[in-house]
Parts: structure tokens; C-alpha cells; sequence
């Protein structure tokens, strides 16, 4: 039978501890998972997608605030409710309420506004004599060249950051999105429309 050989023992007579190496042992604390990345599988960037969402919104506004106000434009709480939803060739009152899904009393009331500070004028329709049309004026197509050309200089910067393949990308998908949530018939206005002086 073979055997067993006893501890070794300290000069006190207890037992000889085996050296330990610095830190052996100790329960380590769980590290806190990364946010956004791929272990989570996205699902924190997907909760914070409203504060990105204001964040970028607020970065356009506040270039867009500037470039006007830097070319001389006059802004009023109307200007960002009606001049993003009136085409080119204008609207009647009613189609301009409709679009804004205001009473018409109160789109009259927005269009008096941007009447004060000569963007706008009410003519009478072409087609209907009885009917009033809302138009730009020549400082409003001019307030409309200068905001489409402050928007290209903000696509161009976010195109920068990201590269245009995946921001081209996200452009599409929040198109969608939007489209899917507000329907197709939301009121925006596609900016690249030229609006160019008549001859």
C-alpha cells in the first residue's frame, strides 16, 4: 500500500501555504455590456433611436436658422409650416388647408404672415376667377432656392460622416419608415424642386 506523504509544515507548525499569484481567487465583477454593439444584438441603439432621431433634427434646423438668417431672410413660426408644403405653382386656399390639415381660417391666418413679410400672394386662379390662388413672390422663390441649397450643404456634411452608399441607405429606410407611419400623402415637399425666375 503506498503511502501517503504528510504536508510539509512552517517553522510554527502549521502548514506551508502555496504562494498565490496577485489577484488568483477573486471573484472579478461582471464588465457592463457595451451599448449598441453587436453582443446586444442593437437592441440599445434601437431604444435611443428618438434621442438620435431629435438630435439630427435639431442639427437641420439650427443650419438651416442660420443660413437663412446669414442671406437675410425673415422667419416667422409660419415660414416652417407653409413654405415646406406649397409647390411651385401654388394652391388654392382650400387645397393649401387640406394639405396643411388646418381650418381655413387658420391657413389664411399663416399665409397673412408670410403676405406681411413679401414671400407670399394671393391672386386670382387661372382656372376659376372666383377662386383665390396662394403664390410665391419673387423673394419667396428666392427664400426657396436658398433653403434647398442649405439643405444640400447639410446632406453633403451627414454624407461625409457616414460615406454615401450608407447614408444613401438610410435615407431610403427612414423614407420608408415614414411613409409606413404618416402615409404617403404627409405633408412634406421634396427639396431639388427648382424654382426658377419666369422669363
Amino acid at each position: 500500500m503506498a503511502s501517503m506523504k504528510s504536508a510539509p509544515r512552517s517553522g510554527s507548525g502549521g502548514p506551508v501555504r502555496s504562494p498565490r499569484a496577485k489577484g488568483a481567487g477573486r471573484r472579478r465583477p461582471k464588465s457592463a455590456p457595451v451599448r449598441g454593439t453587436e453582443g446586444d444584438g442593437g437592441e440599445a441603439a434601437t431604444h435611443a433611436m428618438s434621442r438620435h432621431l431629435i438630435g439630427l433634427a435639431t442639427v437641420m434646423r439650427l443650419r438651416m436658422r442660420a443660413g437663412l438668417l446669414e442671406r437675410g431672410h425673415e422667419l416667422r413660426p409660419s415660414t416652417a409650416q407653409v413654405i415646406p408644403n406649397l409647390p411651385p405653382d401654388g394652391l388654392r386656399m382650400t387645397e393649401l388647408a387640406a394639405r396643411l390639415r388646418l381650418t381655413l381660417q387658420r391657413a389664411g391666418q399663416l399665409v397673412a404672415e408670410l403676405e406681411e413679410v413679401g414671400y407670399l400672394e394671393r391672386v386670382p386662379d387661372p382656372s376659376d376667377g372666383r377662386a383665390r390662388r396662394v403664390t410665391y413672390t419673387r423673394r419667396g422663390r428666392a427664400l426657396i432656392r436658398d433653403i434647398d441649397e442649405i439643405t444640400r450643404e447639410t446632406m453633403t456634411h451627414f454624407t461625409d460622416k457616414l460615406g454615401g452608399d450608407r447614408f444613401a441607405r438610410l435615407c431610403a429606410l427612414l423614407a420608408e419608415l415614414d411613409v409606413a407611419v404618416n402615409g404617403a400623402d404627409a405633408p412634406v415637399r421634396v427639396v431639388g424642386v427648382e424654382y426658377e425666375e419666369p422669363a
